[in-house]
Parts: C-alpha cells; structure tokens; sequence
C-alpha cells in the first residue's frame, strides 16, 4: 500500500514537471525582459489528411508533401500492370514535360508494396517524373476507388480536381484544369 501511494506521488510530480512552462532565460537570471513586437515565422506546413511521405522507388528519400509546400502538384495512384495505367501514364509525362517548368509538380504513387513495381511501370513507359511506392494508405486517405486516380492539388495542397480512371478526352480538361491553377500564382 505504501508502494502505491509513493509511486502515485511520484507520478503527481512528474505530471506536474512536465506542465511548468519554461521561463525566458533573462528572466530566470532575474532580468527584466521588455515586451517586443510579436516576430511572425514563415507559416508552417499544415498536414491535411491528404498529406503523405512515401517511399521514393529510387530508394533515395522519400516523396514528402510538405516539401512542394505552395506548390500546385498532379499525381496519379496507380499498380504497375493496370492497363488503364498504362494508358494515362504517357499523358501524365507529357503534363509534366508541358508545366512543369511552368510551375507544376507531378509525381506518381504506386499503390504496391515493391519499389520494382514503380520503376518498371516508369522505365516500360519513359516516366520521368518522381515515382513512390506503398502509397496504399494515402490512396485511402484520398479515397481513391480504383487506379488510376489522378489529382490535382492546388498550392495549399487542397484538391482543385480529380480524374477518375483514364480516357484520352480527359486531356484537355486536365490542362484546362492546370492552367487556370498556374493562372492563378
């Protein structure tokens, strides 16, 4: 019974520790410390639940979000066999190849476990834009129903628009789509 009461008083104190806020160092050296004005920060990146990090099929870091922060981004969820895959990928090269150096970021997202998965679907269809991999939990968190599925993500990273599945006619409205985006800097 002692045991207890002595490791609840020591898990009093720790929790209290952990609540003490820290003073500013003039302070605790007993300084007076004059109010300034407020110093604003670049702005942090916000993760939506749309955020990601993956796995690059490179196997050189990884496919983070947060690092196209204001960027406007197109990617495309798909698995390396997926004929309609197949099909959309050479549309998605040439978005990239269009705007990209006008701004845009494109990446593709396999939706596989394996990193061979990507980079054959890449090289058998001269991809050049980043590929990832086990991007099977951000295809949920974007509630994806089926591959491929491609997104467009305005410079908050909010989705501007989606394409679901792939037909040539998709093509003129996905530029459409992109360059009023970029338009819009």
């Amino acid at each position: 019974m002692t045991n207890k009461i002595f490791s609840l008083a020591v898990l009093a104190l720790a929790l209290g520790a952990c609540g003490k806020k820290e003073q500013p160092a003039a302070e605790q050296a007993g300084q007076t410390v004059t109010a300034q004005a407020p110093v604003t920060a670049a702005p942090a990146y916000a993760q939506k639940e749309t955020y990601f990090n993956l796995p690059l099929a490179t196997g050189k870091g990884t496919l983070d979000l947060a690092a196209y922060a204001g960027k406007p981004v197109l990617f495309m969820f798909f698995t390396e066999t997926c004929p309609f895959c197949r099909k959309a990928a050479p549309a998605v090269e040439k978005l990239h190849r269009t705007y990209g150096p006008k701004g845009l970021n494109v990446m593709g997202i396999c939706i596989q476990d394996e990193p061979e998965c990507a980079i054959d679907f890449a090289q058998s269809l001269g991809a050049t834009f980043p590929m990832a991999y086990k991007g099977r939990s951000a295809y949920k968190a974007y509630k994806a129903q089926g591959v491929p599925y491609i997104y467009l993500l305005d410079k908050d990273h909010k989705v501007y628009d989606v394409w679901e599945g792939y037909d040539p006619s998709y093509d003129p409205m996905m530029a459409k789509a992109i360059e009023t985006l970029l338009a819009k800097k």
